[in-house]
């Protein structure tokens, strides 16, 4: 009996210990080897159709070299945004880029890729996640392998963001970061409001000043007003085609004033909220929510609090692979149902991302401490 029971143990402990090795080689597939795989297929593609880092190769490092030359890159106030590049990123992306231009084209954007893939992994890092098989499966979001064919700059945004959030109690250093992102791409100012909902009054007024000296950058070579009209006419030519609730209004046959209503009745309530509970999480969804144009890769974004929030692996790391197929930006990208799926993807993730996040829900068990202890 004894050595039947025995025997018993060591059937058990054998099937165990084969789930175990199973497991731990299932993982490595799933979250080493299909990223490593399609992270490699994107750049097979990329260089096979001259699609990589695209952005940055016919737009980014162009006008670098225009302006280095002291040429003027940017268009004029009423040119057509839908033909050819646009040469009409703020003058800080160009002059940051400046390094690359001593690289031959195409190594440079190799190292654009490589540079976005560090930003995103070290962002992620900054904010606190350990966990290396959300760092394998975050690379394939389309959102992440997108950006290597577009480079539009959202990992080095991602980053800065990642840095502000960390430095969030310190005095001035979120700001600086912060008025860097706004430099970079306009369309994170709501990040302001979430340091004023934290009384960083210094540090917001830092973030505004950087932001708008960095326009400064641009009176050598074109007005301030003229470059605001230019970016408006930049929008006009792809919103409808953006990854918005404007472009899901206007692609469904609405009109764009319905469209721009909802988007921004939607995008108030997201930046009050984000003032009433001090929320990154939502300040960064009502960037998303009220930018004029917003391609698949912006949503990559997402990744930085659901990381703060969502820590280890779970289902909701898994809900962003459901975008896969959508294409990632330009004229005619998608169709009301495309819209719909990315929108409600992330609407989700932000939504879990929200009711996770640490500094809301270590304020709210403290309220309800303090209110067990009143006198009843």
């Amino acid at each position: 009996m004894e050595s039947d029971a025995q025997a018993t143990r060591d059937l058990s402990a054998a099937g165990t210990g084969r789930f175990d090795a199973l497991r731990h080689v299932g993982s490595l597939v799933l979250f080493a080897v299909l990223p490593a795989l399609t992270l490699a297929t994107m750049l097979a593609v990329g260089l096979s159709d001259n699609s990589l880092s695209a952005d940055f190769h016919h737009e980014i490092y162009p006008q670098a070299k225009e302006m280095l030359e002291g040429h003027n890159p940017y268009p004029p106030p009423d040119f057509d945004p839908t033909v050819g590049a646009n040469y009409i990123w703020p003058p800080l992306v160009a002059y940051l880029a400046a390094p690359l231009t001593v690289l031959p084209l195409g190594v440079a954007d190799v190292v654009m890729l490589v540079l976005g893939l560090a930003c995103v992994a070290a962002s992620l890092w900054i904010v606190g996640l350990r966990d290396w098989r959300v760092y394998g499966l975050v690379a394939m979001w389309p959102q992440i392998a997108g950006e290597m064919r577009v480079s539009h700059l959202t990992a080095p945004i991602c980053l800065l963001l990642a840095l502000a959030w960390r430095s969030r109690d310190q005095r001035l250093q979120p700001g600086v970061l912060i008025g860097f992102a706004t430099a970079t791409k306009f369309f994170v100012w709501p990040l302001g409001l979430w340091l004023a909902s934290r009384r960083r009054y210094g540090a917001v007024l830092l973030a505004a000043g950087i932001a708008g000296a960095s326009l400064l950058l641009l009176l050598p070579y074109v007005s301030i007003s003229d470059y605001a009209q230019s970016l408006l006419q930049l929008g006009r030519g792809f919103d409808q085609d953006s990854y918005t609730i404007f472009g899901l209004v206007v692609q469904s046959g609405g009109s764009e004033t319905a469209g721009r209503v909802a988007m921004w009745v939607c995008g108030l309530l997201l930046l009050a909220a984000t003032w009433r509970y001090r929320s990154f999480t939502l300040a960064l969804a009502a960037a998303l929510t009220i930018s004029p144009i917003v391609w698949l890769d912006y949503f990559a974004l997402a990744a930085l609090p659901l990381a703060i929030a969502r820590p280890r692996l779970s289902w909701i790391w898994f809900l962003p692979l459901a975008t896969w197929g959508l294409r990632g930006a330009g004229l005619n990208i998608g169709d009301p149902w495309d819209i719909t799926r990315l929108l409600l993807v992330f609407s989700v993730v932000f939504a879990v991302a929200f009711r996770d996040e640490p500094e809301r829900t270590h304020e709210a068990r403290a309220n309800a401490v303090r209110a067990a202890r009143l006198p009843t």
